[in-house]
C-alpha cells in the first residue's frame, strides 16, 4: 500500500474535525500530493461511536477526494505512526492539543521528528512543527550532553 508523497490528517470522530479535512486539503494541493484521512478510535469506544459523525467526517473527505480509514485501537498515536510509515506521509496535519494533554502529537514528532505536523486550532488558525535542519538538530544534542 506504499505510495507516493501523502499528506495525511489524522482525526477524532467529531464532527468539528472537517476544519482538519478541509486545511489538509489545501496542503495537499499546495504540495501537490494525494491526501488520505486517518480517525483512530478508542477499543472502548466501539459501541459509543456516532456513526453519523463518524459518516459525515467520511462524506467530507470524500469531498476533498480523500479515502478515509477508521481504526479501533487504545493507541492512537503509536498507530498513526505506523500508518505515516505505511502510506508514505511527508505531512501530517491534526488538531491543536488541549487540556487534559494526551501526548498524541509529542509522541508523533518525537517517533517521527522529520515529518511537519499542522496543527489545526478551532478557529482554524494553523500552527506548524517544522523539523529542524540537520546542523540544529546536531546543535542542539551537543548542548544537551
Amino acid at each position: 500500500m506504499r505510495s507516493k508523497a501523502t499528506t495525511l490528517v489524522c482525526v477524532t470522530g467529531q464532527r468539528d474535525c472537517d476544519r482538519l479535512i478541509r486545511a489538509g486539503k489545501k496542503i495537499a494541493e499546495e504540495s501537490s500530493t494525494p491526501l488520505q484521512v486517518l480517525c483512530v478510535q478508542p477499543t472502548s469506544a466501539g459501541f459509543e461511536t456516532s456513526c453519523e459523525e463518524l459518516e459525515y467526517l467520511r462524506q467530507t473527505a470524500r469531498d476533498a477526494k480523500a479515502e478515509m480509514t477508521v481504526y479501533f485501537n487504545d493507541d492512537a498515536a503509536l498507530l498513526a505512526v505506523g500508518f505515516v510509515k505505511q502510506i508514505g506521509a511527508t505531512h501530517l496535519v491534526t488538531g491543536m492539543a488541549e487540556a487534559p494533554v494526551n501526548g498524541f502529537i509529542e509522541t508523533i514528532h518525537k517517533l517521527l521528528p522529520k515529518i511537519p505536523i499542522s496543527m489545526v486550532a478551532k478557529d482554524g488558525m494553523i500552527y506548524n512543527i517544522c523539523p529542524a535542519a540537520k546542523k540544529e538538530r546536531a546543535a542542539k544534542l551537543s548542548m544537551q550532553n
